[in-house]
């Protein structure tokens, strides 16, 4: 069965240095991400099946995540997100999802990065790419999420 994402995902931004407290960005209007690269190192040999090749596991890539928000002038959590891309400095991030025992989070860090987009009869938006700095870890979610 299929869920409705609207009130079901939430893309949240830590601050804090000794606890981290995580807090929704305001204004998501869609995530896409969160996979990994294929890495496959060629392995084929004189043994290898003629016309075939042979491949063993190699390091992968966190894909980046990516989101488009409306812009809130003044909201905390967004100007967390412009002043970490101005440092080129990483903040920690969460997705929320689901509710109750099988809620889940990937967690990660990442140096946001934000691109304006402004139509003369539209809203102001900003297109958020956060690339992990280490491949995301999915688990339960934590209290307090």
């Amino acid at each position: 069965m299929a869920t409705l994402v609207q009130g079901f995902v939430k893309l949240l931004v830590g601050s804090g240095t000794t606890t981290v407290t995580f807090k929704s960005i305001p204004g998501v209007t869609n995530l896409n991400g969160g996979g990994a690269s294929e890495n496959r190192i060629d392995a084929t040999d004189f043994d290898t099946t003629p016309g075939t090749r042979e491949y063993i596991n190699g390091p992968r890539e966190p894909s980046p995540f990516t989101a488009d928000l409306h812009y809130q002038q003044g909201d905390t959590e967004q100007e967390a997100l412009f002043t970490a891309h101005a440092n080129n400095t990483e903040l920690p991030f969460k997705v929320a999802f689901g509710t109750g025992a099988q809620a889940k989070q990937i967690t990660f860090r990442a140096v946001p990065n934000l691109t304006l987009s402004a139509q003369v009869d539209g809203k102001t938006m900003y297109a958020l790419s956060l690339s992990p700095v280490a491949m995301p870890t999915r688990e339960a979610l934590s209290a307090g999420a």
